[in-house]
């Protein structure tokens, strides 16, 4: 009787050992499927996003004087509805995957309108002779990142309580895109020293052109100097 019990124990524990490696397996295999459904998912997306990009046209020199003339009169009556400042570039500029059916140029066009910027606050302290700035620009949907690289001088203020660096100079400025599409040329900068010189405020300005349109924008940036001349 004793020997039947054991075997039948034998028999149980086999059993659910069996269970639990098919049950590892079990998840194994949806783990993966998961995987490959979410891959599949993924580039079925960006599948379906480049399906949906217009198709540049193949235009003959005339054609292009034509479609030309078309654009512009598509920028202007924009401006008018909406309130935009775009600018049609000159047609020398237009490369070949400029050329768009009108009703592309003007979709185009739709998800420019809408414009706001962030700057986005170093983490990093950074010594005056060059401090780098990021400043997101969102048009609608459309959406860049500017690097602002600024050069300045500080001197240590004995008249501060705490005799803290401060603000004296600021030597240079430029910017350019650092992530996205598209042309950013800057035209110009207001500096002014704030905070009894513990902050630069900075409004630079530019043009963004982006398939043969561009628009003019303004970044207002602020650069903090710590105690130690630190900048950020």
């Amino acid at each position: 009787m004793l020997k039947k019990y054991m075997f039948i124990g034998v028999v149980l524990g086999v059993s659910f050992l069996t269970g639990c490696e098919n049950e590892k397996v079990d998840n194994s295999t949806s783990s993966k499927t998961s995987a490959v459904e979410h891959k599949i998912e993924k580039e079925t997306v960006a599948t379906t996003e480049k399906a949906h990009s217009p198709i540049p046209l193949i235009l003959t020199p005339a054609q292009k004087e034509q479609f030309y003339k078309d654009y512009t009169a598509i920028v202007h009556k924009f401006n008018g509805e909406y309130g935009t400042a775009f600018v049609i570039d000159p047609i020398t500029t237009f490369t070949d995957e400029y050329w768009l059916e009108l009703r592309d140029f003007e979709e185009m066009l739709k998800g420019r309108i809408g414009t706001s910027s962030v700057v986005i606050d170093n983490k990093e302290v950074y010594a005056p002779g060059l401090v780098p700035k990021l400043v997101e620009l969102q048009m609608g949907s459309h959406k860049i990142a500017i690097r602002v690289d600024g050069s300045f001088d500080t001197q240590l203020n004995a008249n501060t309580p705490d005799g803290r660096q401060l603000f004296s100079a600021l030597h240079s400025l430029s910017s350019e895109i650092e992530q996205g599409n598209g042309n950013w040329k800057q035209m110009g900068y207001d500096p002014s020293i704030v905070d009894h010189g513990r902050a630069y405020s900075i409004t630079v300005t530019g043009y963004y052109s982006f398939h043969g349109v561009s628009s003019p924008h303004n970044l207002d940036i602020i650069y903090y100097c710590n105690k130690n001349g630190g900048i950020t």
